[in-house]
């Protein structure tokens, strides 16, 4: 599989005098001097050659050639340009969400802010008036107190008045004017003589 090295270059040779033709080395300068004439007009041959295609290639291709190529780096040019452009407005962009959501996040805190007061002063409005309220109910009571500490007193009064009158009825056993008798029993309960 593997050639020596002497293998290796008959068959480099071998191969370059079959598509070039036979080469001459300077090892045989006899045959080189001989065949020089005819390698002279082959090397003028191909340098006219390569001239001619040079030409054509610059005549023919080089102008499109180049225009494909410019055009072709004026739009990565482009391109750039609009991918600088996009990278600075999407640093714009996040800029401005960025301040959008600073003044959202400020908005929101003042809202939180606002409704923590709000129900504070509700919290103290209802504590004020659920105080408001105890006040009028225990007046309230205190009235309803006081009315009934009269009824009451009103009534034992009558009772007494009542029990007083049939007992001086009985005493006296004759008519009294009620009218009289009631007079005299408050003032003797006012602490009158």
């Amino acid at each position: 599989m593997f050639l020596g090295l002497t293998e290796a270059m008959t068959e480099i040779t071998a191969a370059i005098t079959s598509g070039l033709g036979p080469i001459y080395l300077v090892n045989n300068p006899k045959e080189l001097l001989s065949s020089l004439p005819g390698t002279l007009v082959d090397l003028v041959i191909q340098i006219c050659a390569t001239f001619i295609l040079f030409i054509a290639v610059l005549v023919f291709f080089w102008k499109p050639i180049t225009k494909i190529l410019e055009a072709r780096r004026e739009a990565i040019d482009k391109e750039l340009i609009e991918a600088e452009a996009a990278k600075a407005n999407a640093i714009l962009v996040e800029d401005e969400l960025r301040k959008t959501l600073d003044e959202a996040k400020e908005k929101v805190k003042e809202m939180l802010d606002q409704a923590v007061k709000d129900a504070n002063v509700k919290k103290e409005e209802i504590i004020a008036s659920a105080k408001e309220e105890a006040k009028r109910r225990l007046e309230n009571l205190e009235f309803e107190l006081e009315q009934e500490k009269k009824n009451m007193e009103s009534s034992i009064k009558k009772e007494i008045v009542d029990i007083a009158f049939a007992a001086a009825e009985k005493i006296v056993q004759k008519e009294i004017d009620q009218k009289k008798y009631l007079d005299v029993v408050d003032d003797i309960l006012k602490g009158g003589n």
